[in-house]
């Protein structure tokens, strides 16, 4: 299902590979006279998201199906890593194996448009299926430590990061100036940018590390990271907003003037954001560290695993879709 992007996003690709760009260059002189290790690793990282960048491009270009497959990729890379971290049991291969099929369908039933089967899919079938599959098995113990494992991540990392898929599907995002691809953007752009800036912020103000909010979770995230990373969203939000998609076209569920509303809807949006997206930072966190490991795996240069990268993904892609459908009833 391969439908012709909106002209507009060819011109919106180009000023976020124009973005990157100066970017990468300020990386590079940042790190002029940093130490090799910190230099290789940061250098790594820069080239994961050149790849990345070229990888959802890709994806934007070819349409709800380039988008449906980029996830499913994304979602099945990253169940595969969390049923690695926490362990499994010999009795527990069936239903990681079922797991896969579930991330697919549930995929599928957003490429075919079915918006209702997929809102309630896979956390009605996850349950039962997974634990149909253990029962079977006959192995009582492990059983509800498996069970609350397997659907945990396929409710976050299947579930959940689906969601931004949702958005090419949803009524509320079928307009603006890219089409659905423009809300899907808008989101991601905002969950990755509050993730870079409340690392960079916590790093300048947070190196005393007395402000940490989560410090045995996650020892470094700070207070100064988490307002730092939301204050640059909740600007930058009603800046694209309008080059992206509709939002704060509506009048919204309260009596505000079109000018006031502009501004209103984005800023919430991106504040909804960044509250999500430290929760879904965190969440991974804890399960990686109940699990004793440092990244989910080794797959992106400079970042960790796929987990590490959608990590925030798993919570901003529902919040922000129920924020729309909210908003913009």
């Amino acid at each position: 299902m391969i439908t012709a992007p909106e002209p507009a996003l060819y011109w919106t690709l180009i000023a976020l590979f124009a973005s990157l760009v100066v970017g990468s260059i300020i990386r590079f002189i940042a790190l002029r006279n940093a130490e090799q290790e910190k230099r290789q690793q940061r250098l790594a990282s820069l080239r994961t998201w050149w790849m990345l960048a070229i990888a959802v491009s890709a994806g934007l270009l070819a349409g709800r199906l380039g988008i449906c497959l980029l996830l499913t990729a994304a979602s099945c890379l990253g169940w595969f890593e969390i049923t690695r971290m926490f362990g499994v049991r010999a009795q527990d291969r069936a239903a990681i194996r079922a797991g896969y099929v579930l991330i697919v369908i549930n995929y599928l039933l957003i490429l075919l448009g079915s918006i209702p089967v997929f809102l309630v899919f896979l956390p009605l079938a996850a349950p039962i299926v997974v634990a149909v599959l253990l029962l079977l098995e006959d192995e009582p113990k492990g059983y509800i430590r498996s069970a609350g494992a397997l659907l945990w991540g396929l409710m976050f990392l299947g579930y959940g990061v689906s969601h931004a898929a949702f958005l090419l599907i949803l009524p509320e995002t079928a307009t603006g100036p890219l089409g659905p691809a423009g809300w899907f953007l808008f989101l991601v752009i905002l969950t990755e940018t509050d993730d870079i800036f409340q690392a960079i912020v916590g790093r300048l103000f947070g190196n005393h590390k007395r402000h940490r909010i989560s410090p045995t979770i996650s020892p470094n995230k700070t207070w100064e990271g988490f307002l730092g990373g939301m204050l640059v969203i909740v600007i930058l939000a009603p800046l694209i907003a309008p080059w992206l998609t509709t939002l704060g076209q509506q009048a919204g569920p309260f009596s505000l003037s079109p000018a006031l509303q502009a501004w209103v809807a984005p800023m919430l949006a991106a504040v909804l954001i960044s509250f999500a997206g430290f929760f879904g930072d965190i969440n991974m966190s804890a399960i990686k560290r109940d699990s004793g490991v440092k990244d989910s795996s080794k797959l992106l240069p400079g970042m960790g695993g796929i987990i590490d990268r959608v990590d925030s993904l798993t919570i901003t892609a529902p919040v922000f879709v129920y924020f729309l459908s909210w908003w913009m009833l």
